[in-house]
């Protein structure tokens, strides 16, 4: 399930199905390149457009580097956490060479704005990373979960005009609202009518409630360690002209953002896979999220480094 990023240059079959899982490379249409082998991203379908430049300067887009448009190089999200630093999920970068991407911070509307844009100097993995089969199908990778999915980029030079995003102490409990920032697929291209495009070129944010662990196990066949793991979900009821937030490819690495104790936001968690194994691709369903404040000092203590000249 883990989300895999979204293939850049196609507006169908985006990346690697959700699921950390789908350790196929995901080949670059136009770019001629292969990076990673096991990655999802995710865009969501509901959620808020925000095309307001500067509306989450803090928010990465990590995409492949070449002379095509960003919106089709456009691979996984991430989140400023220091001048230099980046976090991004585990499935984003497993695989491949990292020095094949490139950053974008802070693009609201990536066929108009490429944001602030970093070469990356290198990479760390949290050195307990691990893909978990699902009960439900144990030899595809597709339907896969993950363990400590979590990521740092460093980046080649700091990037002083933006404000990192503050990291919280603490994962947020049951019941507090939340919040995603992506720039996500709308919908699942293998069930949307021909010709629609789909990719998600708008900022969006999806508003979420975090949920115990018992009510995210129990809407997915794939494993949720619950160790390194938190889901939340949009449980608003419909109603006429509002659909609910659902994460989607392309949303791989994105961040979840928390209100700290004064009232600033703050850096929950990193999206990682949702509900794919469940049937419920691009549609309302439990997201999970790699826990920040658990897993930031063993990944930054260094382990699995990729990428450093």
């Amino acid at each position: 399930m883990v989300r895999k990023r979204r293939a850049a240059g196609r507006t169908t079959g985006r990346g690697k199905r959700a699921g950390v899982a789908a350790l196929s490379a995901v080949v670059l249409a136009g770019a001629g390149t292969t990076v990673g082998t096991a990655g999802t991203a995710h865009a969501m379908s509901g959620g808020t457009q925000l095309p307001r430049p500067g509306a989450a300067p803090w928010l990465a887009t990590l995409a492949v580097k070449g002379d095509g448009p960003l919106l089709d190089r456009a691979t996984c999200g991430g989140v400023l956490i220091a001048p230099d630093r980046v976090l991004t999920a585990a499935h984003c970068l497993a695989g491949g060479d990292v020095r094949t991407l490139e950053v974008h911070l802070g693009s609201s509307v990536l066929s108009k704005d490429p944001g602030t844009v970093r070469d990356v100097r290198g990479a760390t993995l949290h050195p307990r990373y691990k893909l978990l089969p699902s009960p439900a199908d144990p030899t595809n990778p597709a339907y896969a979960s993950a363990a400590n999915d979590l990521a740092e980029i460093r980046l080649s030079a700091p990037v002083r005009e933006v404000e990192p995003l503050p990291v919280a102490r603490h994962r947020p409990r049951p019941g507090t609202p939340v919040s995603i920032y992506s720039h996500g697929l709308t919908a699942d291209p293998a069930t949307s009518p021909p010709g629609r495009d789909v990719r998600a070129d708008v900022l969006r944010r999806g508003d979420l409630t975090v949920r115990t662990h018992q009510q995210c196990a129990a809407q997915t066949p794939a494993v949720v360690d619950e160790a390194s793991v938190f889901c939340a979900r949009d449980v608003r009821d419909e109603h006429a002209g509002r659909t609910p937030a659902a994460m989607c490819w392309g949303d791989s690495g994105s961040p979840l953002v928390t209100r700290g104790r004064r009232g600033g936001p703050e850096l929950a968690g990193i999206f990682s896979f949702a509900g794919e194994a469940a049937g419920k691709a691009c549609r309302p369903a439990d997201a999970a999220f790699a826990d920040v404040p658990a897993l930031l000092p063993e990944l930054t203590s260094g382990a699995r480094t990729k990428g450093d000249r």
